[in-house]
């Protein structure tokens, strides 16, 4: 596995973002760099801050694979405009198949005891997510007001 600078969000986090990367290609989702030497990162489109706890922000609907570049430009960006650039016309497009997830959560099964990793992705909470409302646009006002 190549070196990257990315943060440690645990055994969970590692197999939802290869399951991200695989249904991605391997390429960014913006600019279809594909991944060679260079890691792609792999991006929520919505925050974590920005979900509330009984949401998980790690749903492979919320993630996409960017180069370091287009994860620069995206970085901080509203949805609309994320998806916008990607060429996605609508996030459930990011949806997994049963097969995939299925697979996922054997391997989710497999990483460990934690309560983390134990926690499966189900088709059920990624359908929710997808209905939810995340948008911080009172904060971003209030943000932009600021001189």
């Amino acid at each position: 596995m190549p070196e990257d600078a990315h943060q440690d969000r645990g055994g969970r986090f590692e197999e939802i973002s290869l399951e991200v990367r695989n249904r991605d290609a391997g390429r960014c989702r913006c600019c279809d760099v594909p991944e060679k030497k260079e890691r792609l990162s792999v991006h929520h489109l919505i925050p974590d801050v920005q979900i509330p706890e009984d949401y998980d922000s790690h749903l492979p609907v919320n993630l996409v694979s960017l180069c370091r570049s287009c994860h620069s430009k995206l970085e901080s960006k509203s949805l609309r405009y994320q998806l916008r650039e990607m060429g996605v016309e609508s996030q459930d497009e990011l949806m997994i198949s049963d097969e995939e997830r299925e697979n996922l959560n054997n391997r989710l099964d497999a990483t460990g005891p934690d309560e983390l990793t134990a926690k499966t992705i189900s088709k059920q909470e990624s359908i929710e997510f997808l209905e939810q409302d995340f948008s911080l646009d009172e904060l971003q006002t209030g943000l932009t007001e600021f001189s």
